[in-house]
């Protein structure tokens, strides 16, 4: 056998050589397999189109939020059967924004060491693009889901009972439907290029069992007339009137059925003339000084309660009792003679002249006054109590003072009068006064400084009756004077007044007044009043 030749010196040379080129490259191979850069994106990469090789994670995120521009296409939204759909809905009303973050993750993870070896040797393509996947504006995903909603939800229809020309019928149920507003947003948040409404059946409350049950028991209530006696008299509720007293209420899916109090009342009302009546609140009766009580009477009204719940509890009975309420009067006799009203204790009249416009607001103003009642202890403000001068309550134009002592027209003008009338009264009365403001010139016809003059919004009359009696006021016009008188117990009261001052018409003047109030004798109070007059304009 022949020995090998041995190997030319050349050849090992060349063959070491490329082993040591293999070895290089297979150590460079490996520090790029194994130790290439982990916080950059691979070379090669692009997200949505856009390349982000190379770039760190952080500058691809941005590259990718400011070029990347949404899906250039329409999401159908489809409901089958239903009028109006499929809807096409642009993806870009629903505004959405690029994931860009969730992409470079997965753009920056590493492939597998067999991968990178194998592109690193050209047998595995090195580029590569990612899907870019967007998510919508939440607001705008909601402003969609709910719009949709209102255009395919639809109630559910409860059974119910009713009354159509004098017949009980009953009106059937229906199913209702719903969106699933949660699945629908759910679907659409992935932009599809198509999805389905997610729609759930919606039940009635009131089932077509139980509206037959209700029917069956106002079948009952309403089947034949039903006299109401009592009192020596009797009513009959025929059938029509019956089945239009019918109430149905549902509650917790069932339907109850009542009669309608007021209903039942006015069928029976009328044959019960008489029997009921309003209260009656004592009043007074003045004669000359003196006052009576005029008894009060109590009223009486018919139970439509009762009377109702009588029919409900025995449907198939032909007749019922009848049931009566006692009516109390607002203020009883006994209340009225708590009140201490006996007598006259003071009265003051003013003149005027007849027949101008401003007798037409006295007149008005003291039918308002007239009868009016201050409590023991009660405060009288004579602005609440005519309330605003205006046409529709009664008041006419006339002249009033204006600003700057000017007589001008007003809608109450003259009502002043009564002010001062009303002062007087309750100055001679001996009640407090609490706030008053006399005129700016001194009118003839008024005591010089004790007198007043109210208009709405202010200057204010307000006295307080700080007496334990009563106060009843009466206030006429005769059309060329007015009087206002109040009626109390004397109680020992007395006053006495005086004036210094000399009054001159048409100047200005200063003037005094005092007053003393006693209670049997002592000093209840003690008062000096002044004011002082502009002279008259002109």
């Amino acid at each position: 056998m022949p020995l090998p030749r041995p190997r030319r010196p050349e050849t090992l040379i060349a063959v070491v050589a490329l082993a040591a080129v293999a070895l290089i490259v297979l150590a460079v191979l490996a520090v790029r397999v194994f130790h290439g850069p982990d916080d950059r994106v691979p070379a090669g990469v692009s997200i949505g189109g856009i390349p982000v090789g190379g770039l760190t994670a952080e500058q691809a995120e941005r590259v990718v939020a400011a070029r990347a521009e949404p899906p250039p296409r329409e999401v159908e939204i489809e409901l089958p059967g239903e009028p109006g759909f499929p809807l096409r809905v642009p993806v870009a009303e629903l505004a959405p924004t690029p994931r860009a973050r969730l992409a470079v993750l997965s753009a920056v993870e590493q492939p597998s060491v067999a991968d990178r070896l194998l592109s690193e040797i050209g047998m595995r393509e090195r580029t590569r693009d990612l899907p870019l996947r967007y998510r919508p504006d939440p607001s705008a995903l909601d402003g969609r889901v709910a719009a949709i909603a209102a255009r395919v939800d639809r109630p559910a229809v409860d059974a119910k009972v009713v009354v159509r020309s004098n017949k009980l019928e009953i009106a059937a149920a229906a199913n209702g439907r719903a969106v699933d507003q949660a699945e629908l947003r759910r679907r659409l948040a992935g932009l599809p290029r198509r999805v389905e409404v997610p729609v759930t059946a919606v039940p009635p409350a009131v089932t077509d069992a139980a509206a037959r049950l209700a029917y069956a028991r106002a079948a009952a209530l309403a089947d034949r007339p039903v006299a109401v006696r009592g009192a020596g008299r009797a009513a009959l509720i025929r059938r029509p009137a019956l089945l239009g007293a019918l109430r149905f209420q549902t509650e917790n899916g069932q339907i109850a059925v009542g009669l309608d109090r007021n209903a039942i009342v006015a069928a029976v009302e009328p044959a019960f003339a008489g029997i009921v009546r309003p209260a009656t609140s004592a009043t007074f009766a003045v004669s000359g000084t003196r006052v009576s009580v005029v008894a009060s009477q109590e009223g009486r009204r018919l139970d439509g309660e009762a009377i109702a719940r009588r029919i409900e509890s025995r449907p198939t009975a032909k007749a019922v009792r009848v049931a009566l309420v006692a009516l109390p009067p607002e203020r009883s006799t006994a209340d009225a003679q708590r009140m201490r009203i006996r007598e006259l204790v003071s009265q003051f009249t003013t003149p005027h002249a007849c027949c101008e416009p401003r007798v037409t607001n006295l007149r008005r103003a003291a039918s308002i006054l007239d009868g009016q009642i201050i409590p023991a202890g009660g405060t009288f403000s004579l602005n609440t109590a005519l309330g605003e001068r205006t046409r529709a309550r009664g008041f006419v134009s006339a002249p009033q003072i204006g600003e700057g002592g000017v007589l001008e027209d007003a809608v109450g003008g003259g009502v002043s009068q009564t002010a001062t009338t009303v002062y007087n009264a309750a100055f001679f009365a001996g009640l407090k006064i609490v706030t008053h403001t006399p005129h700016e010139f001194w009118i003839t016809r008024y005591p010089p400084g004790r007198e007043a003059t109210v208009s709405w919004g202010g200057p204010e009359l307000i006295v307080q009756n700080d007496w334990p009696a009563a106060i009843l006021m009466k206030a006429y016009d005769t059309g060329t004077s007015l009087t206002v008188q109040m009626y109390s117990a004397k109680l020992g009261r007395s006053v006495s007044t005086e004036t210094f001052g000399d009054p001159v018409e048409g100047t200005a003047f200063s003037v005094e007044y005092t007053r003393v109030v006693r209670e049997r004798g002592d000093v209840k109070r003690d008062e000096r009043y002044a004011w002082s007059y502009e002279a008259p304009p002109g």
